[in-house]
């Protein structure tokens, strides 16, 4: 069920600047729209390290160190985890910006749909971190997001 696209990389343009609107509150109208947390993958580590609304979205225990990666990984749809795993190899490799829809565990056999955006972030040698946000997706008009999720979907 997981989906990634591939996304060229563009410069920052902060065309909500010239509205007036600063990078700070756009995060916090963003963060206000849906639940959205904010995330880290060191690759050389393979530690993750997320905010507390990521945790959330989870449904684990948020810490100030790495996250507790078998929790994170049994609250996603076992359909889904290989492809999100594949994403953040491709994403490491490539050096690529990318978005994935997949499903998280809300029981023992139901799921929400959510969005997780990424890029890597290279350092100076050249290694680096995948960085991105994830957040809920709610039931929307099928042009906003290519469709409408079917119950049975949501339930596995």
């Amino acid at each position: 069920m997981a989906s990634w696209i591939e996304h060229s990389r563009k410069p920052y343009e902060a065309h909500h600047q010239l509205v007036g609107l600063s990078d700070r509150e756009v995060l916090e109208l963003v963060g206000s729209f849906r639940l959205c947390g904010f995330w880290r993958f060191n690759v050389d580590s393979g530690h993750l390290f997320g905010t507390l609304e990521y945790c959330q979205i989870f449904g684990i225990t948020h810490c100030d160190g790495p996250l507790d990666l078998v929790r994170l990984s049994a609250a996603i749809h076992p359909d889904d985890l290989t492809v999100i795993m594949e994403t953040f190899e491709r994403a490491s490799a490539s050096q690529l910006t990318f978005h994935n829809l997949y499903r998280v565990k809300t029981g023992p056999a139901s799921f929400k749909f959510v969005r997780s955006v990424g890029k890597f972030r290279a350092d100076d040698a050249g290694q680096g971190d995948v960085i991105g946000m994830t957040y809920e997706l709610f039931p929307q008009a099928s042009t906003t997001i290519g469709f409408i999720p079917d119950e049975d979907l949501l339930k596995g």
